[in-house]
């Protein structure tokens, strides 16, 4: 935490605004005096629905020191705060005695330049929080980090986040890859496999904002049912219609090796198709039909590859639960291996594949969770934000459509038929306060702040198992 001592309101400008946003994680840092372990992660997050900052701490301090608010600090795991300058003010008069720097004023935090002059300088540390910022986007990806920020958007699939976490982690370290990354995503319609892809590519980009980052792109294989189809992955050849028109998999590759390829529904393309694709899954180059000013050949070492399929899903989750396969990639890689082959995936291909991803189906409760922050996305596009949703809407909502054979989808189309307008009435008030959305009939009413007393609107209505929870991100961080 010595870095916070001697940063700039800039930097904690900066930091603030990323907080805001969601939970600013930084990993193994140094603790105070009297910490044992002395290192530890540390996370800065918006409380959703007050807005009040949050300082968590990782849980397993033990602290013998004689500053109390410290003791308390690390026996809870986290603080709050009215605003961001005392959370600020309290790092620095408490940390900051710890590590043996000075106490600082109020008045002194609201300077430009280096906040804190500490007792022991040091010439060398940047004024703006540059050395935090790179352990916040690191040139390795942590393994544990992603896979956090990715369950933050896919609900109820750990399994397969983990393994996909474990696999993108390892491609990001190597200097020099050999093939992209390729990975075969298989289970139910509506469960996550296609949204992991889009939340994988955006997580890369805001880990590392400072690079090129990851690139995404989309292609939905019930369009390259023809073998003639080809054409639009790798362009036509010479003397052909279209030839040196460009191709949507060779431009996009062209432009960032480092892509995100998401081959949606794989099973319904053309084996012609996955045939082209044999030589970048195995050695990392994929030939043009059509020869550019760019070359024949399109370097995609950096890539990644993922394909997805609800392809015999049920059979292959069926055999996992029955043996025990779930958390053991060995059994999972094995079935799925099987399984593809019978299906009629050719083995040349099923063999390239580095590793399977099984996406199970959703239970209630996770249903219920990513049904609420479906509710929520709707209400942003009307402008409005809504930090708590009544359980009796979530049970209604998933009652109107259920259908367990395509997952969430029918309950998130059908959002907006039932909730649009009471957000649009809402949104005609041009108000910036939180909304709580209680129903059915549906009304979005003001959400009341901690200590003013909850409306009587805030008592369920329906079973409580189905209550939702948007829970911050990291609080606290375990």
């Amino acid at each position: 935490m010595k870095q916070f001592l001697n940063g700039t309101q800039e930097a904690f400008r900066d930091l603030e605004s990323r907080a805001r946003r969601s939970c600013v994680r930084y990993r193994n840092q140094e603790m105070p005096a009297g910490c044992q372990p002395n290192r530890a992660d540390v996370g800065f997050e918006f409380d959703s629905a007050n807005g009040t900052p949050r300082l968590c701490v990782q849980h397993g301090i033990a602290y013998s020191g004689s500053n109390p608010e410290l003791g308390g600090w690390f026996l809870s795991g986290k603080k709050d705060f009215p605003d961001f300058a005392t959370l600020i003010q309290w790092i620095k008069d408490n940390l900051g005695a710890g590590f043996g720097a000075r106490p600082v004023s109020g008045s002194e935090v609201a300077t430009s330049g280096p906040l804190v002059e500490t007792a022991h300088t040091l010439t060398d540390l940047p004024t703006v929080l540059r050395g935090v910022r790179e352990s916040h986007c690191p040139l390795y990806l942590d393994q544990d980090v992603l896979f956090e920020r990715l369950a933050q958007c896919v609900r109820g699939q750990d399994n397969a986040l983990r393994s996909l976490a474990a696999v993108i982690t390892r491609h990001c370290a190597r200097q020099q890859p050999k093939r992209p990354a390729v990975l075969f995503a298989v289970g139910p319609s509506g469960v996550g496999k296609t949204r992991t892809a889009e939340t994988l590519a955006e997580t890369l980009r805001y880990m590392n904002p400072d690079s090129s980052g990851y690139a995404f792109l989309r292609l939905d294989m019930s369009e390259y049912q023809e073998s003639h189809r080809v054409s639009q992955l790798i362009g036509s050849p010479q003397g052909y219609v279209g030839h040196g028109e460009g191709s949507q998999l060779l431009d996009a590759l062209r432009t960032n090796p480092k892509t995100i390829v998401l081959f949606d529904e794989i099973e319904k393309a053309h084996p012609a198709i996955l045939r082209v694709l044999m030589n970048a899954m195995d050695a990392g180059r994929l030939s043009s039909a059509s020869r550019s000013g760019s070359g024949h050949e399109i370097d995609c070492r950096g890539a990644v590859f993922l394909f997805t399929s609800n392809l015999d899903a049920r059979a292959i989750i069926a055999e996992l639960e029955s043996s025990g396969g779930f958390g053991d990639q060995t059994a999972v890689d094995a079935i799925c291996r099987r399984k593809l082959q019978a299906s009629g995936i050719a083995p040349e291909i099923v063999g390239r594949i580095g590793r399977f991803l099984v996406f199970r189906p959703l239970t209630t409760a996770i249903r219920a969770e990513i049904m609420a922050g479906a509710i929520v996305d709707v209400a942003a596009e009307y402008g409005i934000r809504v930090v708590y949703v009544e359980p009796a809407v979530i049970v209604d909502v998933m009652k109107r459509s259920r259908s367990d054979d395509l997952g969430m989808r029918p309950g998130q189309y059908m959002i907006d038929d039932l909730l649009g307008a009471a957000f649009a009435t809402a949104a005609r008030k041009e108000s910036t306060d939180p909304y709580l959305l209680q129903g059915p009939p549906y009304e979005c009413v003001p959400f009341l702040p901690v200590g003013e007393g909850p409306p009587p609107a805030l008592t369920p209505k329906s079973d409580t198992k189905l209550q939702p929870k948007i829970h911050p991100p990291c609080s606290p961080l375990n």
